[in-house]
């Protein structure tokens, strides 16, 4: 009997050291102002580039709406994932940086939600967003090399609007210099939430080396 009891107990043992590598890691961040939602990102620790991120209530746990799907094929690292709420806590835009993990290029893209009542409801952005115009200095600009870009979202205005930067990043051979042309705009929603561009600035180029 003794025998039989120290099987189970090391068959117990092993089952758990087994299922650990599977158990997920979750993180909650971003609250929203009312403190009732937040962005909730999981991660299995044996497929950390397969995450489930969601929007969540907090206190019950409760997904409001998948951001992104662990299902999904393709990888997604979600370290620079963020939540920009309104005031009212009833909308809210998600960034997040499609590009996988070990590829240098980046890739910046963002979707909004609306509270319907008793959910959120994902709205796509028009894929005709406006694209920034990189300034090189005079002579120079004829070699270069993308390697990244996107829009991402940065505040709820008073209005309803939402204000949107587009970036565009180029490694310039001449120099071996970085170029970001950064450009602010704005998005209007309508009744139905649907989206179209407001009001575009102008292109700040950065410069890194």
């Amino acid at each position: 009997m003794k025998n039989l009891r120290t099987f189970l107990f090391v068959a117990f043992a092993c089952g758990l050291t087994s299922l650990c590598p599977s158990i997920a890691a979750e993180e909650s961040k971003y609250p929203s102002p009312n403190g009732r939602f937040a962005l909730r990102i999981t991660q299995p620790k044996d497929d950390e580039y397969h995450p489930t991120v969601e929007l969540i209530e907090k206190d019950s746990g409760k997904v409001m709406v998948t951001l992104h799907s662990a299902s999904d094929t393709e990888l997604f690292d979600p370290s620079e994932s963020v939540l920009v709420w309104s005031a009212d806590s009833k909308s809210v835009a998600y960034g997040f940086r499609g590009s996988p993990p070990g590829v240098r290029e980046v890739s910046l893209g963002a979707l909004v939600c609306f509270w319907n009542g008793s959910g959120f409801d994902k709205v796509f952005l028009p894929g005709n967003l406006p694209v920034s115009k990189i300034k090189f200095p005079k002579g120079k600009g004829g070699d270069v090399k993308p390697y990244g870009g996107g829009v991402k979202p940065l505040r709820w205005l008073k209005s309803g609007d939402l204000e949107m930067s587009s970036e565009d990043m180029m490694l310039l051979e001449d120099d071996g210099k970085s170029y970001t042309g950064v450009l602010q705009f704005t998005i209007s929603f309508d009744a139905q939430h649907h989206a179209s561009v407001k009001k575009i600035g102008k292109t700040k180029t950065e410069v890194s080396e």
